[in-house]
């Protein structure tokens, strides 16, 4: 392999090294302009878009021993890496390529395994790390709340008795 390919291929498998995933997106028809926008817009969760050549990032997916994704790498492709939160991330380019009525989601890796477009609603169902975090923290903070209503019960119905007993009293010495 020529040192240029193998530069860009070292390159490409960085973006793969740094990340859990790799989101396959078409960009075809998208200025200069919208392809700024929307890394402006993945930027804040810590996403990054890298516009490759698909011969390239297969060469790389094979240096690492990915499952081979080659038949998702049709058209013009560029790959997004980065960040924790790939819900957020997915719905934040699918809502992009929305509004612009341009762009499409090819696939995905995921863990090393290669998720197809017709799989991607999948992610797209998953909840953010935010609405993942606020389920556990309800689903933790439930089984709290009742031990304190049951720990407490108890010596509130003795308070009960003992306030009932002694106004019983006041009664009789009246």
């Amino acid at each position: 392999m020529r040192a240029e390919k193998e530069f860009l291929v070292n390159e490409v498998g960085t973006y793969l090294d740094a990340s859990s995933y790799a989101l396959l997106v078409e960009y075809t028809r998208l200025t200069v302009a919208e392809v700024a926008d929307l890394r402006k817009r993945l930027k804040p969760l810590g996403a990054q878009f890298h516009v490759v050549k698909g011969a390239i990032l297969a060469k790389a997916g094979e240096k690492r021993s990915l499952p081979s994704f080659k038949d998702l790498l049709v058209g013009q492709i560029a790959v997004i890496t980065g960040g924790d939160d790939v819900a957020s991330i997915v719905k934040a380019t699918e809502g992009y390529f929305k509004e612009k009525e341009k762009g499409a989601m090819k696939g995905a890796l995921l863990s090393g395994a290669v998720i197809p477009p017709e799989r991607m609603a999948e992610l797209r169902t998953l909840p953010t790390m935010a609405e993942a975090r606020a389920k556990l923290l309800a689903l933790l903070n439930t089984p709290a709340t009742t031990l304190v209503r049951l720990i407490g019960t108890p010596s509130q119905q003795l308070v009960n008795v003992l306030d009932a007993f002694v106004k019983k009293g006041e009664g009789t010495a009246a």
